[in-house]
């Protein structure tokens, strides 16, 4: 799926005497967008929190962008649909424990077909992430250590889960998430290692690690599904310090770690 759509930069902003009250039609759409069903019936994901629809803004196209009253933003482009309501009704609307001010709905990009002959370079690749908090944060992660394309088994989380997005910290501007047939995907190239981390494989520390190749990161309870592990041809191990240790680590911080030293 392709995430990144340019959306022209306006050197008009906003005209903030143009804002609409939301309405009670536009209030229920929108609130219920943090389901998967709703999500496709509307083609609509929300973005959270000023920071957020700031990093997102010039590249998804902008369906809505609502404001508690007195809070509008400056930066919001010329032509923009922009809505005010008050705090009550942005806490409907919004998928955290404390409503932000602003937040945006956005177009959900129409999904292509992902290339699945890839060109050299470093690319995370995720098997059946279950846990929106997870992906989101891979995603962030990858965008610190640049990394700009994520591919992912078709029965990972939906990237426009609302937590997913959140957890992205506005990095889902700047990261392809494509979901395919990652065993496809691993046949289709077979000139690049395929590292996953196993417990039998070798101590990660101390691994020679390539500039070039797909790094497998496995479900969050069993791991990386076992047509995936036979495709394997590095395996790695993040081994703990100590023996009292807990029983594994979260996927994002493993992917985080892996993801760093093959960037050192």
């Amino acid at each position: 799926m392709e995430l990144i759509k340019k959306w022209p930069k306006s050197i008009n902003l906003a005209d903030k005497s143009k804002v609409m009250e939301l309405s009670k039609t536009k209030l229920n759409m929108f609130s219920s967008l943090g389901s998967a069903k709703m999500r496709k019936k509307y083609g609509l994901f929300t973005v959270e929190g000023e920071k957020s629809v700031a990093d997102t803004i010039d590249i998804f196209t902008p369906e809505a962008v609502i404001c508690e009253r007195g809070h509008v933003p400056a930066y919001i482009p010329a032509g923009t649909p922009l809505y005010e309501t008050d705090h009550d009704e942005m806490g409907k609307l919004s998928n955290l424990t404390t409503p932000p001010s602003v937040m945006a709905v956005y177009r959900i990009p129409k999904s292509t077909d992902a290339d699945l002959e890839v060109e050299s370079g470093l690319y995370v690749v995720l098997d059946g992430i279950q846990d929106p908090g997870n992906l989101g944060t891979i995603v962030r992660t990858c965008h610190w250590f640049g990394i700009y394309t994520i591919f992912a088994s078709k029965d990972t989380v939906d990237i426009f889960n609302p937590k997913s997005v959140q957890a992205t910290m506005g990095s889902i501007a700047k990261v392809n998430v494509h979901y395919c047939d990652i065993c496809l995907l691993l046949d289709s190239n077979p000139g690049l290692p395929v590292y996953g981390t196993l417990l039998e494989g070798e101590n990660i520390f101390k691994a020679t690690l390539s500039r070039n190749g797909f790094i497998v990161m496995g479900n969050e309870g069993k791991g990386i599904s076992e047509e995936v592990r036979k495709r394997i041809s590095v395996p790695l191990n993040i081994p703990p310090a100590c023996a009292d240790h807990s029983e594994s680590l979260n996927v994002s911080v493993a992917a985080a770690i892996t993801v760093a030293l093959f960037r050192k």
